[in-house]
């Protein structure tokens, strides 16, 4: 990629904006990684991973309800919508484990309060300013290093620890000259200057004329798949984090969120080719790399009048990559039955998020219960799901 399509996001052109702390990207040889997908605006989880086989599932589903033979088969009761067809091969290499009926510990429907309990890991909306993925960088051992891939710094990896932030935007290119100009405009502050090299050096990592191509004509939504593929160039790089995380909006389907081929099932296959994109571009890095994919709550078991779903509470998530222990659906079902439903319109919880990050981060980075207990406090109940790493 040509340098002088390049320049930082405070200027007005190139293609992302960047904010690094003056650390170097070094990650320790052999230790795993841990991308970390947040989908803002709660995606419904039993449009996702249909529970088909559940007796419940037609009446309460109505209209929307899959029939089988339009799901990617996952087992006699559970098959994945037509849009995320592409995690087929994932399922079929055992590196894709589905984990249903999960929620956060405390009971909202608020985005603000279901996200920000996500993000700090605690069990209520209040109490933290700094995020779990921040915390786990400040209990492992030797060095490490944490990117976020997304407009701003994520409440998860906000923190004590300092981390570098990278956020593509279509701009235009910029010509030798003007980069030139700034170039000596910021030697004048070394700080700054300092910081305006370790941009250029992670785009250069990041993008080239491919991904500038392909993130132009693009929707917001259609950029999940050249925003996880740049993802991908960040952790196969030498030196690059051991943390990442990536987020996307867009999954507040309140209104026509369709069938196959519709609103939702569309951008869950803008999200499955994201994730199969990163698989391919991270190379050889994926051998130690484990993707979870998490969404602040479900949605209604029922349709709505407009042909969504609204806030709900348990859901679905995804654990990704070489390091899980076998490809399976993750469950405690509770059923479909109205009097199985939680408060009588959502899926019943019966798994705390709080117990899949705390069983895969245990088995990617090999943690001691102390550890995990420092990245999420005031979880000494909440035991982890081990099981899920291989």
């Amino acid at each position: 990629m040509r340098r002088r399509e390049f320049v930082l996001g405070m200027c007005a052109g190139g293609l992302a904006t960047f904010s690094a702390p003056l650390v170097s990207l070094a990650r320790v040889p052999g230790r795993g990684r841990l991308v970390f997908v947040l989908l803002r605006g709660g995606f419904d989880g039993l449009a996702a991973v249909v529970p088909y086989g559940d007796p419940g599932y037609r009446s309460l589903r109505g209209a929307m309800a899959y029939d089988p033979s339009d799901l990617v088969q996952l087992s006699d009761d559970f098959g994945l919508t037509p849009g995320l067809a592409p995690l087929a091969d994932l399922w079929q290499a055992n590196e894709l484990a589905v984990v249903h009926a999960m929620a956060i510990p405390y009971r909202t429907r608020s985005h603000f309060d279901g996200q920000a309990i996500l993000e700090t890991g605690l069990g209520s909306p209040d109490g933290a300013s700094d995020g779990w993925l921040n915390r786990l960088l400040q209990v492992m051992d030797g060095e490490r290093t944490g990117l976020a891939v997304a407009a701003g710094l994520p409440r998860s990896l906000s923190g004590e620890f300092p981390v570098a932030t990278w956020s593509p935007v279509e701009l235009g290119v910029l010509d030798d000259g003007y980069l030139e100009r700034l170039h000596v405009l910021y030697r004048a502050d070394r700080a700054l200057y300092d910081r305006f090299e370790a941009g250029l050096q992670m785009r250069e990592v990041a993008s080239d004329d491919e991904m500038a191509a392909d993130m132009r004509g693009r929707g917001r939504q259609g950029r999940i798949a050249p925003v996880m593929r740049a993802a991908a160039r960040f952790v196969n790089a030498p030196g690059g984090p051991n943390v990442a995380a990536v987020e996307f909006g867009g999954w507040d389907t309140h209104a026509n969120q369709g069938m196959a081929g519709g609103n939702l099932d569309r951008l869950l296959g803008q999200l499955a080719e994201g994730i199969v994109a990163f698989r391919e571009e991270a190379g050889s890095s994926w051998a130690d790399t484990t993707m979870v994919v998490m969404t602040e709550f479900g949605r209604t078991a029922r349709p709505n009048g407009t042909g969504g779903t609204d806030h709900g509470t348990a859901g679905a998530g995804f654990v990704i990559g070489p390091g899980i222990s076998r490809s399976h659906v993750l469950t405690d079902w509770p059923g479909l039955g109205e009097r199985s439903l939680y408060e009588g319109r959502d899926l019943k919880p019966t798994l705390d998020t709080r117990a899949i990050l705390k069983g895969v981060i245990g088995g990617v980075f090999d943690l001691t219960a102390a550890q995990t207990g420092r990245v999420f406090p005031g979880s000494d109940g909440v035991r982890p799901v081990y099981d899920l790493i291989g």
